[in-house]
């Protein structure tokens, strides 16, 4: 049985995911990862440990089944979970290795941010007119890194509805001193005569190199393509999507219809009025010139080539996650 404080804490981090409280997938990551080490520190026994992080993941990544780097993370931590009973490690040495588990993982996310926000500022030249459009914490870092550098460059940044994350892009461009603009997602084209370059984040990157990020990222790249324009998508290898290899779909999450009409304009509309809010969906490899990762800039075909590179083979020997929870939680028996 899970304790009502375990409940408290995962009742907390879903809520402001499924709130889009936390916009940026590695942010969604982080604090799901610094709120399990809390509940693994919560956990008496190992009975308690299994129940407590297997509950966890389970609703955590159901919360938010696009984020990759979520449902890798949580893999990462059940493999060693799992590891470790299966060798009878007693219960100190079990939370002790779960939280370096942590630990590693917290620290890989940030060392990539500041990997990829190297590589990618080096794209920006003097002078560069960049669009972009979703909150990404490594797009704001890269933007950071080149202005650090001494670069001069201005940005576009699309509303990016729903949730209005443009508006938090441009508020903390301004706080920066850089030059923004803000546009409303439809007159993309309109700006896209201007532009040199385009900076995006990503959810998840698919085994053959779409990436799935806010909706609106696949219409921008579209006409960015279409104008010749280069588009770079930043990543950590950690936001790489496995389940892609084996066929599965990216379900795509919907925002509540409320987020854009209320009830009394729907009636007044009309009652059989069908409102569809997706919150993310795909770039297509082809409309992509390049990932930044923590590894270098890479094309989107080279996935795989860089999969084997670092993991010796591919498609690397990775579990399914659910398999993984029910495995984690049949230890005990």
């Amino acid at each position: 049985m899970v304790s009502p404080n375990v409940v408290s804490i995962v009742s907390k981090v879903v809520k402001d995911i499924k709130e889009w409280n936390i916009r940026s997938s590695s942010g969604v990551a982080e604090v799901a990862l610094e709120n399990l080490a809390e509940i693994v520190k919560l956990s008496s026994s190992v009975k308690d440990l299994v129940e407590n992080v297997t509950y966890a993941a389970n609703e955590i990544i159901s919360s938010r089944p696009t984020s990759a780097m979520l449902i890798n993370s949580f893999r990462e931590i059940l493999l060693t979970l799992k590891h470790s009973l299966e060798e009878n490690i007693d219960f100190k040495s079990n939370v002790s290795l779960i939280l370096k588990k942590i630990s590693y993982l917290l620290r890989k996310s940030r060392e990539d941010i500041e990997k990829i926000s190297t590589i990618g500022a080096n794209r920006i030249v003097h002078g560069d007119i960049i669009i972009t459009a979703t909150y990404s914490k490594t797009i704001m870092k890269i933007f950071e890194r080149a202005l650090a550098q001494g670069k001069k460059f201005e940005v576009y940044v699309a509303e990016s509805r729903p949730g209005d994350d443009g508006k938090i892009i441009a508020s903390k461009l301004s706080r920066m001193n850089i030059p923004v603009t803000l546009i409303v997602d439809s007159a993309m084209r309109y700006f896209m005569k201007d532009v040199t370059k385009a900076f995006l984040g990503a959810e998840a990157v698919a085994a053959n190199g779409a990436v799935i990020s806010k909706v609106g990222s696949s219409l921008l790249a579209l006409v960015a393509h279409e104008a010749r324009v280069r588009v770079f998508v930043a990543s950590s290898t950690l936001k790489f999507s496995y389940e892609t290899i084996f066929g599965e779909l990216i379900k795509i999450p919907h925002a509540p219809e409320r987020t854009i009409i209320d009830e009394e304009t729907k009636k007044k509309i009309g009652e059989k009025l069908k409102v569809e809010i997706p919150l993310l969906d795909v770039i297509p490899p082809e409309y992509v010139d390049a990932i930044i990762t923590e590894y270098g800039v890479i094309a989107p075909q080279a996935i795989p080539i860089l999969m084997k590179q670092i993991y010796g083979k591919w498609p690397p020997e990775y579990p399914d996650i659910q398999t993984l929870i029910g495995e984690v939680r049949k230890c005990l028996q």
